[in-house]
This record gives C-alpha cells, sequence and structure tokens, in this order.
C-alpha cells in the first residue's frame, strides 16, 4: 500500500472509529469522551458534503470483490476528509477530538512529534481514551528506542511446539520480523531474509518472525510451508479477541500482544537486535543489508 493510500486510510479509519463510539450507550463514555463526542458531532455538522459518501463507499468497500475500484471512488472524499483534519488540529491543537485524531496517526509520528503533539493537549483532552493510548504509545516508544533492552518474547514456537524466548538467543544479532500471511510485502521480503540468513548465521545470525494471525494459526503454518521459512523461530503475536455472551466482538486482550510491546502498527516491521539483547532499531530491506554488512564485516 503506498503512502498516500495509507494516509487515506488513516484519516478514514479516525472518523469511522469515532463514529463507531457514538453508537455505545452514553453511560459508558466518559466525561471526557463525551466532550469528545460533542466535538465530533460539530465538527460532522460541516461535513455533509463528505461523510455520507464516504460512510457509504466504505460499506461498499468490505463487501467487494474489487475494492481497488471502490478504493478509487473513495480518494476524493478521503483526501477532503484530511484536508479538514489538518485544518481543525491545527486551529484547535488542546482539544478532545485532536487526541482523536491524533491516536489514528502516530504510527507515523516520530516519538518527538507524538511527545510534542500529546504536550499542546488541555487537561480535558488528557482524559480521553485516546489520549491515554497515545501515553502509552510514548511509554513503548521509549522503551523500544535504539539502546533500549528488548522487550522479552516468551511464547511457543508455533511451529515446533516448544516453549521459546527471545533472551535464549543472546550471543546472537537477531532479526525480529513482523508480518502475516496475508501480508503481500511481508511475503515477498522473505526470499531477501533467507538469502541473509544463509549469509550470517554461521557468524552468529538468527531470525524470528511475529506472525499476526492469532484468528487463523493454520494460514501462517501454511504461508511458512510455501515460503520455505520452517527453520527460524516462529510465534503469533498475542492479540485475544474478546466477545460477549452472543459471540459479537467487544474488544482486545493486549496483555499477550507482542506487537503492542513493540509499539507495531504497519506490516512489515523489522527490528535488529545486538548481540547483548539490545535493540539496534527499525530496519528496513536496505538498511538491514548495510547494517549486517557493518557488523559482520562483509
Amino acid at each position: 500500500m503506498g503512502n498516500m493510500k495509507k494516509l487515506f486510510m488513516i484519516a478514514a479509519m479516525a472518523l469511522l472509529t469515532v463514529s463507531a463510539m457514538a453508537q455505545r450507550p452514553q453511560q459508558e463514555l466518559s466525561a471526557a469522551d463525551k466532550v469528545m463526542m460533542d466535538q465530533y458531532n460539530a465538527f460532522i455538522a460541516g461535513m455533509g458534503d463528505v461523510m455520507p459518501k464516504l460512510m457509504e463507499l466504505n460499506d461498499a468497500y468490505y463487501k467487494s470483490n474489487n475494492r481497488d475500484s471502490v478504493s478509487k471512488l473513495m480518494e476524493p472524499y478521503r483526501k477532503v476528509l484530511m484536508e479538514r483534519e489538518k485544518e481543525y488540529k491545527e486551529k484547535y491543537p488542546s482539544t478532545a477530538l485532536t487526541a482523536y485524531l491524533l491516536r489514528m496517526e502516530t504510527g507515523r509520528m516520530s516519538l518527538e512529534q507524538m511527545k510534542g503533539a500529546y504536550d499542546k493537549l488541555d487537561a480535558t483532552a488528557k482524559e480521553t481514551s485516546a489520549a491515554k493510548e497515545i501515553a502509552s504509545e510514548i511509554a513503548v516508544l521509549e522503551r523500544v528506542m535504539p539502546g533500549k533492552p528488548a522487550p522479552e518474547i516468551a511464547k511457543n514456537d508455533l511451529v515446533t511446539g516448544k516453549p521459546f524466548a527471545l533472551s535464549s538467543l543472546k550471543g546472537k544479532v537477531v532479526l525480529l520480523d513482523f508480518w502475516a500471511s496475508w501480508c503481500v510485502p511481508c511475503r515477498k521480503s522473505n526470499p531477501h531474509v533467507k538469502a541473509l540468513y544463509d549469509k550470517y548465521n554461521k557468524k552468529g545470525f538468527d531470525v524470528v518472525y511475529v506472525a499476526d494471525n492469532d484468528s487463523n494459526p493454520q494460514e501462517a503454518l501454511k504461508a511458512i510451508e510455501q515460503d520455505g521459512i520452517k527453520k527460524y523461530h516462529h510465534v503469533l503475536r498475542g492479540l485475544k479477541y474478546l466477545k460477549d455472551a452472543n459471540g459479537k466482538m467487544t474488544g482486545f486482550d493486549k496483555s499477550e500482544d507482542v506487537s503492542e510491546r513493540y509499539a507495531i502498527h504497519f506490516l512489515p516491521t523489522k527490528y535488529l537486535i545486538d548481540r547483548e539483547g539490545n535493540i539496534i532499531g527499525k530496519v528496513t530491506d536496505e538498511e538491514l543489508d548495510a547494517k549486517l554488512k557493518e557488523i559482520f564485516g562483509f
């Protein structure tokens, strides 16, 4: 997905998420979130030329067998939405609604940008659930900065079923690859990872894959087999879906979610970890090549 398309989806998701919150009973909302809803309603009142059509096309997108064509129809509306969101945030940087709009953008913001935007929020805005999530995100990012110890991963290996711990690989340089069976760019990068493993493994290089396939582990296993990556370490991210007595999804349990610990928002995302178990940093495929050459000398 291109950068502009990602931004379009982020912008649309921001208001669609708030719209979903509007359907919840008022007694379930905090006082700060009720303030946010009032601001949201005022914002939507000025979006009558965009939102009805965008919501209609959004529904069509998820029902369509040709999502690319629907997405093209959505683009002019998403562009207007993005522009008006940007205008709102610039004009009202301290509001509760701005906190919600920022929450949807944290995945593409640097730590310093996020802290700067959070600091501008007023006291009420900082009490919204969105602002609390931003604060948590800042705390996570501060824990996974270069030089920080890599958060532990202790799970059963998806392929072997045996216990696995990231800390057991201390003494090796480790690539931590967040991926999913349904992620096309992730799958396309696997031959590159395999080549690097073959080149550097005997010098102390290893690979850990974290699959975003908790709802269907069999699809991850199928992809692992197809891509020829069984010999590496594999775990699921650990996201649990919460449902009510009627089977309706009510939220998530992220207590064992590895992606949450590493502030993962897009796939693929790769971290490189040094021999002492400290984070070298996030890397693209090109940066990974250069970094491994720097580390191993060839």
